[in-house]
């Protein structure tokens, strides 16, 4: 070797110590034995050792592990393989390690570690990945059917029995679910939930009880816990529970009865503490009679059923609904409020709403983007929900139409900052028809027509004159 190979030698070797001085963690090289050839200032501090003290040990002082120094041998790349070194007081310290290695020509020659600690999350930190966000105060409405459930939801809500919640896509089964969960005296704990409908059947099963190491190609060292595991002390919601495959029914089944489970690929038998809901949109006793859906399951989940009332069904919580969310999405999207025409609070009224609350969210969130004024017309509406009625068509049926007053039919008051319904907007019959109406609904006591000018959008003074001149004729 020249003289100035052997320059360039040093000084390359030199400005790989520098760039090792970079690494904020542990990094070893050792030779194809495990001999440690280097280490940067990190190793110093964690090993409590001089360089010059480390260079005299070998790998397995510091991560006594057989495997590491046969993937060293064998020259085999790795990247978060988890080890347990041993710091220089003598602790364990549970690592993950990234190897690099060293070949000369088709020879490996040693390599490159790099020890990052492994921290565990605590049960704190756990259960913050699996919290709820609604309570039984974001289920919105006023209607008899909502109160019901409202109700036995909160009664059912301290128990641990399993509860069956079935109802169309769309109406709000899991705001229902973590509602029951908040309210529970496991609200402290993790609502863990998953869609069967979501996850493919091959992988619904460990997903649901987890897996040990090696259970399949793939598999993550040491395994992984399931969703079971997850919602200790906690909720599991089980969302489409319907789209569940036959067999890992019967698995659940006994899951239901023993309150154990057993991961896939192990033999273990873990207790479980969790409180089961399930879900489902699909008609359960159609299933069991054809078949897809086991009987013993059914009654195992159906301890406590609740059904959550299709919007079709609840049409007295259609205007406070449709307050909400219109001043949800204008604040959310920083746009001045919208007001409704007659004819368009009519026609949203009218619809049948299939896709229920979630439909009912996307309309007006469409309507708060889109209408550039403060009035929302028939026109402004999703050709869906409007048909082929022009606003023309819309006056000349309204005042055969059912009540529009009814909407509110519900509420002890009217708010003065909810949508009204604008008699400028109609014609003179029109205006008539829903003035009465509104009277009707209301009463006729001083109180009964304050709110009717508030629901109708006038002031009070304004809505007398309107009933003088109705008397006149």
């Amino acid at each position: 070797m020249t003289g100035q190979e052997s320059k360039d030698r040093k000084l390359l070797l030199q400005e790989v110590e520098g760039l090792l001085t970079f690494i904020g963690q542990p990094v070893l090289v050792v030779d194809a034995n495990g001999r440690v050839m280097h280490a940067n200032h990190a190793a110093e501090h964690v090993w409590q050792r001089s360089l010059a003290v480390l260079l005299t040990k070998n790998l397995q002082a510091f991560a006594p592990s057989a495997k590491l120094l046969d993937f060293v041998k064998k020259g085999k790349p790795l990247r978060d393989f988890p080890v347990e070194i041993v710091d220089g007081s003598g602790k364990r310290l549970p690592c993950l390690c990234r190897l690099h290695p060293l070949y000369i020509g088709q020879q490996p020659e040693g390599a490159i570690l790099q020890f990052t600690e492994q921290r565990k999350e605590s049960e704190q930190e756990k259960n913050r990945r699996y919290v709820t966000r609604y309570t039984f105060a974001d289920i919105r409405g006023n209607s008899a059917a909502i109160r019901a459930l409202k109700d036995s939801a909160a009664k059912i809500a301290k128990s641990d029995s399993t509860v069956l919640i079935r109802g169309e896509s769309g109406t709000g089964k899991e705001v229902l679910a973590q509602s029951i969960h908040d309210a529970s005296s496991r609200r402290s704990g993790p609502f863990v939930a998953i869609n069967c409908a979501a996850i493919p059947e091959a992988l619904l099963e460990s997903e649901l009880f987890g897996y040990e190491e090696g259970a399949f190609t793939g598999a993550k060292k040491g395994g992984k816990a399931g969703r079971f595991e997850l919602a200790l002390h906690g909720t599991l919601f089980l969302d489409e529970i319907g789209d569940m495959p036959p067999f890992l029914q019967a698995k659940l089944l006994r899951v239901l009865q023993e309150r154990r489970i057993e991961r896939v690929g192990g033999s273990e038998s873990i207790p479980v503490d969790v409180r089961l809901i399930a879900a489902t949109h699909k008609d359960l006793d159609t299933m069991i009679v054809s078949g897809q859906f086991r009987e013993d399951l059914y009654y195992r989940l159906h301890v406590i059923p609740l059904h959550v009332p299709p919007l079709r069904e609840r049409k007295d919580d259609l205007y406070d609904l449709i307050h909400y969310y219109l001043k949800l999405f204008a604040d959310k999207l920083g746009k001045e409020s919208k007001r409704f025409s007659a004819q368009a609070l009519k026609c949203l009224i009218d619809y049948h709403w299939p896709g229920n609350i979630r439909e009912l969210e996307n309309t007006l969130e469409y309507i708060v983007n889109l209408e550039i004024g403060d009035l929302v017309t028939i026109s402004s509406l999703p050709a869906i929900i409007r048909g082929n009625r022009t606003s023309e068509e819309a006056l000349a049926v309204l005042p055969q139409a059912p009540s529009v007053a009814a909407s509110a039919s519900t509420h002890a008051s009217v708010s003065p900052d909810a949508v009204p319904i604008r008699l400028g907007d109609s014609s003179e019959q029109a205006e008539v028809q829903l003035l009465l109406q509104a009277i009707q609904q209301f009463g006729k006591s001083t109180e009964g027509k304050r709110k009717a000018a508030e629901f109708l959008g006038i002031s009070v003074a304004t809505l007398y004159r309107r009933l003088q001149k109705i008397n006149r004729k």
